[in-house]
């Protein structure tokens, strides 16, 4: 009788359990489309595509040579400190040179 008592007991905790019930009855879950591809539609062009602006041009030449010309003076305006740097290194008044230069 005992056993009888258990058995039925087992057998309606198991059958209870949600993981158990799909398990003895093969029951398949809802997978996600995780990895579903998706087909996409062709590219197609706009309708009013042949009556868009053309492109101007990226830089005038006169940009160009301003940046050009900026970027010479920079060069010689270095060269010039290097020069006065150099200059003034040959004497061996560091204190006079540090002193012109907040002078300036």
């Amino acid at each position: 009788m005992i056993k009888n008592f258990l058995l039925i007991t087992l057998l309606l905790i198991l059958t209870s359990c949600e993981g158990v019930k799909s398990a003895l009855s093969g029951k398949k879950f809802e997978n996600s489309d995780e990895f579903l591809v998706i087909k996409k539609n062709p590219l197609v062009l706009p309708p009013n595509f042949n009556d868009l602006p053309t492109p101007k041009e990226v830089a005038d030449t006169t940009q160009i040579e301003d940046i050009e010309n900026e970027i010479e003076d920079l060069l010689s305006s270095i060269k010039n400190d290097d020069e006065e740097v150099a200059e003034s290194s040959s004497s061996n008044d560091t204190e006079s040179f540090v002193l012109e230069k907040i002078k300036d």
